[in-house]
Parts: structure tokens; C-alpha cells; sequence
């Protein structure tokens, strides 16, 4: 036979509520509240906006991979110079004179 003479404490619940973010929801209403706006500047800098950040993502993975041919046309070339040439040669036996 249980007798409980204080009162037990329920445990305490769990009450997570998730937050999702939406870029794409997010833009459409930040352009959407800049848009209804009254004032001509806000609006002006709103429509740069919109326009300006999707090129600069695109654009951002053309540039690494003429960074990343450069690279490799620099070690080419450098390969070739030490292994073709007379360059290395030549550089050590100024430095031996």
C-alpha cells in the first residue's frame, strides 16, 4: 500500500516549437513590403537590391573556376620550366660562382 504523504512534482514537459526560416518567403515579402511603400527612394533601392543579389551568386561560381584554371596553368608552367628547361641550371650556377 502506497501512502504519499507530500506531493510529488510532475516532471516538466518538453515544449519546443521549431522555427523555419524561408529565404525565397522571406525576399517575397521584404519586396513585397518595399513595393507597397510610398516613399520613391525605398522603392528604388528595394528593386537594386532584387536585382543585384542574384547576380552575385551566380556569378560567384564562375570566378572560382578561373581561379582554379589559373592555378593550374601556373603549375603547368612552372613544371615545365624545372623539368624542361635549362632554368634551374642556369639560376644555380649564378648563385655558385
Amino acid at each position: 500500500m502506497n501512502i504519499i504523504f507530500f506531493k510529488r512534482p510532475k516532471p516538466r514537459q518538453f515544449n519546443y516549437k521549431p522555427l523555419y526560416y524561408d529565404p525565397e518567403k522571406e525576399e517575397a515579402e521584404n519586396r513585397k513590403k518595399a513595393l507597397s511603400s510610398d516613399d520613391p527612394r525605398e522603392r528604388m533601392r528595394a528593386e537594386i537590391r532584387r536585382r543585384w543579389y542574384p547576380e552575385r551568386k551566380t556569378s560567384a561560381g564562375g570566378i572560382n573556376m578561373v581561379r582554379i584554371f589559373i592555378y593550374i596553368a601556373f603549375a603547368a608552367f612552372a613544371i615545365y620550366m624545372i623539368f624542361f628547361t635549362d632554368l634551374i641550371n642556369n639560376f644555380v650556377a649564378v648563385f655558385l660562382r
